[in-house]
């Protein structure tokens, strides 16, 4: 199977995993959603054990894994919230400035070089966010940022998008020393202890953990299938190509959930936040390929 249909796969596994996660959100606490998702996706991936490899593995990469999964539980947390109190079709083009803090940290951290297409990509991926931001009754051209940076939910998801750019960072050094599937199986893993803490913690622990499978256990299920396949099909495209072909295919899941999920659930002004999608995805683009 060529790699395209694995990468095109992803995007609408992921699409349609956000429209699903949206779904639940209405009516479900984030914390809850987010613990039972965990657990559920450290169960989904329990048969991949079989082709994972535990061997030789050095404790510097477990604790290099566990960070990850630390900023990448707080991470996923702040665009749970988000998404539970924002319209998925306003939410989901702003995931496209990923690539951006990806791009901004490794030049920092890692010495890469931001290049003229890349910069390109970052203004598209701004001009995108603006178009999103405009509405009805702007007195000034400066209203639509002012309106991004005064959002608490915007700004979780930038916070999250930085978080989401360290865990990347890491991501690299960690798959250069372990296969994909045994990174997906440890890492799962961490995440779900790190939600149970983190709901025992600042929620009501086990209560909750009942409470969301009660309420909407099946359909979290449904996300962790979902969430465990998209990244899996990711997996395989990457192992056959290039990951700068693959990551702007996947990227397409932002416009899947903001049309899509946008009609299905009503919202306003589908057509300016799907340009918008399309511009910031554009803006990916050139992130990623520059």
């Amino acid at each position: 199977m060529e790699w395209y249909i694995f990468a095109g796969l992803c995007a609408i596994f992921g699409g349609i995993s956000s429209i699903v996660e949206k779904k639940t959100l209405r009516k479900q606490h984030a914390m809850e959603f987010s613990t039972v998702l965990a657990i559920f996706n450290s169960i989904v991936v329990l048969p991949l054990i079989l082709k994972a490899n535990f061997h030789n593995i050095p404790l510097t990469t477990y604790m290099l894994i566990f960070g990850v999964s630390i900023l990448g539980s707080i991470a996923f947390l702040l665009v749970a919230k988000s998404l539970r109190h924002m319209e998925i079709s306003q939410a989901s083009p702003l995931l496209n400035f990923g690539p951006v803090f990806v791009a901004i940290l490794a030049f920092f951290m890692l010495g890469e070089q931001i290049t003229s297409v890349q910069i390109s990509g970052i203004l598209l991926i701004i001009i995108g966010s603006y178009i999103l931001e405009i509405d009805h009754g702007f007195q000034s051209i400066l209203d639509p940022i002012r309106k991004m940076f005064t959002s608490k939910h915007t700004i979780y998801i930038f916070i999250a998008l930085i978080l989401y750019a360290f865990s990347s960072l890491g991501d690299k050094l960690i798959l250069n020393t372990i296969s994909p599937i045994t990174y997906i199986i440890l890492v799962q893993f961490f995440l779900a202890v790190n939600f149970i803490v983190m709901i025992t913690l600042f929620h009501d622990g086990i209560t909750g953990i009942k409470r969301g499978i009660q309420n909407a256990g099946h359909w979290i299920l449904v996300v962790a299938i979902l969430t465990t396949s998209y990244r899996l099909f990711q997996a395989q495209a990457i192992s056959m190509v290039f990951v700068s072909l693959v990551i702007p295919i996947k990227r397409t899941s932002t416009l899947i959930s903001t049309v899509v999920g946008g009609e299905l659930f009503h919202e306003d002004g589908i057509l300016k936040k799907a340009i918008s999608c399309i511009i910031t995805l554009l803006g990916a683009y050139f992130v990623i390929v520059g």
